[in-house]
């Protein structure tokens, strides 16, 4: 065998072995999204589970409680109080939507559909929060159109679009 033989083979085997190296590598990028995604909800879960905590608060546990049957009963601090929780809520259910976790293997086709819908079902007062004051924070089209459909089919009706944070546009 000639030294050019010997510099092709070692050639040959530099770029086998440099493939194998770039196919490693984006099996690990693979896995550290997989990964990263599941710590996004991780956190997202723990944040919810936090929130929740506060609703058990001797403090805040009326407030909860009477602003989720009729949002209208709050005022004041305690309106103020119950639209930071829904907005942290909303902003949760944000951050799973467009990180791509909407569908679940269970037959349910929209996880933010099921979740909203069950939500809003026990607890009207936060569709009525989202009417008026969340749905003005909800950016993404796609996501407001799942929400809208779910207040229609939760309430009857289509969502005032006249609210825009709190206060209607039409005079």
């Amino acid at each position: 065998m000639d030294w050019d033989q010997v510099a092709t083979l070692s050639q040959l085997i530099t770029g086998v072995a440099t493939l194998a190296v770039a196919a490693l590598l984006v099996s690990q990028l693979r896995q550290q999204h997989k990964d990263a995604e599941r710590e996004i909800l991780y956190t997202a879960n723990r944040d919810i589970t936090n929130l929740f905590c506060q609703t058990i608060d001797p403090h805040f546990g009326p407030i909860w409680d009477q602003g989720s049957k009729d949002f209208d009963a709050l005022e004041g601090d305690e309106q103020r109080q119950f639209r930071i929780l829904c907005y942290s809520l909303m902003m949760t259910q944000a951050v799973n939507f467009r990180a791509g976790h909407e569908g679940l293997d269970r037959g349910i086709d929209s996880r933010l559909e099921a979740q909203t819908k069950g939500m809003w079902t026990m607890n009207p007062g936060m569709a009525t929060y989202y009417e008026r004051y969340g749905r003005t924070i909800t950016f993404d089209p796609e996501m407001r159109g799942v929400l809208d459909s779910v207040f229609i089919e939760v309430n009857g009706r289509e969502v005032d679009t006249n609210y825009q944070f709190g206060e209607t546009t039409n005079t």
